[in-house]
């Protein structure tokens, strides 16, 4: 079993069960429970004793919880399936639409859309019996069931497709892990305040678009050319239960989503590659800090998380952060260093290499080109040797050809890259770097005292030289790069705040090192524009 099999097995799995049995008991004290107390009174019952009554009926028997059940098992599925760790930016118009129009996404969309019409209309069924649920049909005498049933299942529909929309095209499943862990229950709790419930309604709630489409649904539903005809499908009690209906569904979709994400990035302790292993990297799928840190996705974001834990300066990481630097016995290697330090490493040169690809292609060294061998080459019948042009792949020439498609207006509109797309594109999945950028200026840092046997000494040159290579690159790019939103730094793309955190963690991490080091930095293998540079910082006047 590889490890992002055990991870998602072993960890991702009862994590998903712990966010579902946390929605299900909200529901019985929360959206449910409203809907029973709102039943109660509207039947004239105001006696406290009564709602009390009805409500502990309903704790003691959960058997309505069997819809929101599948409801959630539904949202939970999509969610497992599509969540991400990098904000997705799409390069051209075209990404966009093949996009929404993919296999996947429509799939995806109709499940959210199931789940949430059928939630919908379990509240307002809960809230008002007198109202037509799905499940149940329609009585003969009563002519206007089906078409308050498909009012409300409609509306449920649309709120939905809002939703899916929202989460699968505006970056609605991107999972960031907090930086600071206060207990889990509070971060639950936080999410329940009135200005949560507010910004839920505002953000998944019914609009006017989707009023404008009821409308429409509700002229073909009458059957009637009229606009005003469709009122009669209306009354006060369905558009009362139906808005606390569409509050309560924005507040549990929202509480939904934001508690999978808690559980979701919540911090793991991934151990070291123990001293006692002969070869520990023989076993590529065993649960091991060094082979995550090589593999993607959340797992890789867990352990750079981890990593970034386990090097800050703090007493409680002592015992952990010895084990890097110790070696093994007998052998005297490294392993435990050479295990975090390569894949962090790796991912700090790629992430500067695509940097220096998209902006500064011309520093990139070219690779000469291979002579041909007369011996080898086809000769004609002079004797003398016949180069054959390489052949075209496919690919290429359906390059060439959006390419020259592009010279039209029309079509430039759709495959024309958009401004500053993949700049944003690569700086959205700049967070491991920068943890590992953190990690690796306090390793540094701590290995000047706790460094016993130097393993960590002889790679600070190659680790400072990734850091500036890296921080040349990012200062290179010109201000207008990445294009600034207008409003407050709330709403600022995910793209420039990372951009703006990776330049201060690099600023930081090359401050720790410096101080830490002292002039004798100055003494490392650098070349004279990373020492002139190291000075700047040992002067303090990198700013």
């Amino acid at each position: 079993m590889s490890m992002e099999e055990l991870f998602s097995k072993e960890v991702l799995r009862w994590r998903s069960v712990r966010v579902l049995s946390c929605c299900l008991l909200f529901q019985l004290v929360g959206p449910m429970a409203w809907c029973i107390i709102f039943y109660t009174v509207s039947q004239g019952i105001i006696n406290p004793f009564s709602i009390l009554y009805n409500v502990c009926g309903m704790w003691l028997f959960p058997t309505r919880l069997a819809i929101p059940f599948v409801c959630f098992v539904i949202l939970s599925h999509v969610y497992n399936k599509s969540f991400t760790v990098s904000a997705w930016v799409p390069i051209t118009r075209w990404e966009s639409w093949k996009r929404v129009l993919s296999v996947s996404f429509f799939l995806k969309s109709s499940m959210i859309m199931l789940s949430c019409a059928l939630l919908t209309n379990f509240y307002v069924s809960l809230a008002n019996p007198d109202l037509p649920s799905i499940l149940i049909p329609c009585q003969t005498e009563d002519a206007m069931c089906n078409k308050r049933k498909a009012f409300i299942l409609y509306m449920g529909l649309i709120n939905g497709a809002q939703y899916a929309y929202f989460y699968l095209m505006d970056n609605g499943n991107l999972m960031v892990p907090a930086t600071v862990y206060p207990s889990r229950l509070q971060r639950v709790k936080s999410k329940l305040s009135i200005s949560k419930v507010k910004e839920a309604y505002s953000r998944h709630g019914p609009s006017l678009i989707s009023f404008l489409i009821l409308g429409i649904v509700l002229n073909f539903l009458n059957g009637s050319s009229g606009w005003m005809d469709g009122v009669v499908i209306l009354d006060i009690p369905l558009m009362v239960t139906m808005l606390m209906a569409t509050i309560l569904w924005a507040i549990s979709i929202t509480f939904y989503n934001d508690t999978f994400h808690i559980f979701i990035t919540e911090p793991i302790e991934i151990p070291l590659t123990s001293v006692e292993e002969s070869n520990p990297e023989t076993d590529t799928d065993s649960w091991r800090l060094s082979h995550a840190l090589s593999s993607g996705g959340l797992l890789q974001l867990l352990a750079f998380m981890d990593l970034k834990s386990l090097a800050a300066l703090e007493p409680r990481n002592f015992v952990r952060r010895s084990q890097i630097y110790a070696i093994s016995q007998p052998g005297g290697h490294p392993r435990n260093w050479l295990g975090i330090m390569n894949p962090s490493l790796n991912l700090i040169r790629k992430f500067t290499d695509r940097l220096k690809r998209h902006n500064c292609p011309e520093e990139i060294p070219k690779v000469p080109e291979k002579p041909v061998d007369p011996a080898v080459a086809a000769t004609d019948i002079n004797k003398n040797a016949v180069v054959k042009p390489p052949t075209v792949s496919l690919k290429e020439r359906l390059l060439k050809i959006l390419d020259s498609l592009k010279k039209y207006p029309v079509f430039a509109y759709f495959l024309a890259e958009l401004p500053d797309a993949t700049n944003r594109s690569i700086f959205a999945e700049a967070l491991p770097v920068i943890w590992a950028v953190q990690a690796f200026g306090d390793l540094i840092a701590s290995s000047f005292t706790e460094d016993k046997y130097g393993v960590a000494q002889r790679n600070v040159p190659d680790i400072l030289a990734a850091f500036l290579q890296l921080q040349k690159v990012v200062d290179g790019l010109s201000r207008g790069t990445i294009s600034k939103r207008a409003g407050t730094s709330d709403s600022l793309p995910a793209e420039f705040k990372l951009r703006r955190a990776l330049r201060s963690a690099l600023r930081s991490a090359l401050y720790t090192v410096t101080t830490t080091f002292g002039p004798s930095i100055l003494e490392l293998k650098l070349s004279a524009e990373y020492q002139s540079k190291l000075q700047l910082y040992l002067d303090f006047k990198e700013g």
